[in-house]
């Protein structure tokens, strides 16, 4: 891979996998909003870009020698957003539009950003009296997207990767995902009330998940799916209890307090084996070395 386009590349994983390719020796184009580049490296080149407009693209980039679109612009990926369904299915037609617009520009190779979120709602919602939540239209708008884009894609002959980013987390993450909600509801000393935290979870941290990203968009096989995890997934509890023990030891955990709406996912389902034999990819960072960065971070931030 020589060159690359990045839909979304001002947002946290869009701007860093910007920097892992650039490391890399990837030329980049990196596409966001018209004045949304404050996060972008300088050594890309920037282009405006709209999702509801993205067939404009033809016109303001004509190279013809792009091997990879990593599409990482997605509305809504977190908050209550997630629970927006309009918005949801933009995003989806938003997907299949940009595959369609890679085709047209030349470029060979199109990668997709899914979600953990996905295969916790292809196990769960399935279910007969399953009770899913709003948040889920999230993770079903993914997968849509990912069927859809590689119907699409395989319609106009482009190759179609899709990566299942799990639950990432580490300094700059300004979300409020499960990681920094957590730590910064301790950190505050509020009641630190979870579900029983006997499912099984996973977390990675930020630099290994765009690491996966860069693999998958160099090594991935066409029409293939890779979950991009730690490689060390377990139980919810014991992360809970490693982010408490960094923070403060004698914070009283109410674990049960909050009910859990899913389904426990089997530990082979955060395997890695599939994307660490096609691309190389395993992950550096462990959760204990991680969330100490993280921790020190947040206590920076909420100060």
């Amino acid at each position: 891979m020589k060159k690359a386009l990045i839909t979304g590349a001002n947002g946290f994983i869009g701007s860093l996998l910007v920097e892992e390719l650039l490391k890399n020796n990837v030329e980049v184009i990196a596409a966001d909003l018209q004045g949304h580049n404050d996060k972008v490296p300088p050594q890309a080149r920037f282009v405006d870009f709209d999702m509801h407009n993205c067939e404009e693209l033809t016109k303001n980039i004509t190279d013809k020698d792009i091997d990879a679109v990593f599409h990482m612009a997605w509305a809504g990926s977190s908050g209550a957003a997630r629970g927006d369904y309009a918005l949801q299915l933009d995003n989806v037609k938003h997907t299949c539009d940009m595959v369609k617009v890679a085709a047209e520009m030349g470029i060979k190779r199109f990668v997709g950003a899914g979600t953990l979120a996905q295969l916790d709602g292809m196990s769960y919602i399935p279910e007969n009296l399953s009770t899913p939540n709003l948040v889920s239209c999230y993770g079903s708008a993914k997968t849509a997207a990912q069927f859809m884009s590689k119907a699409v894609a395989n319609s106009v002959g482009i190759e179609h990767i899709w990566c299942y980013i799990s639950n990432i987390y580490g300094i700059g993450d300004t979300t409020n995902n499960f990681i920094n909600f957590a730590c910064r509801m301790m950190i505050n000393g509020e009641r630190a009330s979870f579900t029983v935290g006997e499912h099984n979870y996973d977390f990675v941290y930020i630099t290994d998940t765009i690491k996966g990203l860069y693999l998958c968009g160099e090594n991935g096989i066409p029409n293939c799916s890779y979950y991009i995890g730690s490689g060390k997934a377990r139980k919810l509890k014991d992360f809970i209890k490693i982010m408490r023990d960094n923070i403060d030891h004698d914070i009283p955990l109410f674990m049960g307090e909050v009910p859990f709406n899913g389904i426990s996912l089997p530990l082979e389902k955060f395997s890695c084996e599939k994307i660490k034999q096609d691309t190389g990819y395993s992950a550096e960072i462990d959760f204990e070395v991680g969330i100490k960065r993280t921790i020190k971070w947040l206590l920076e931030v909420e100060k």
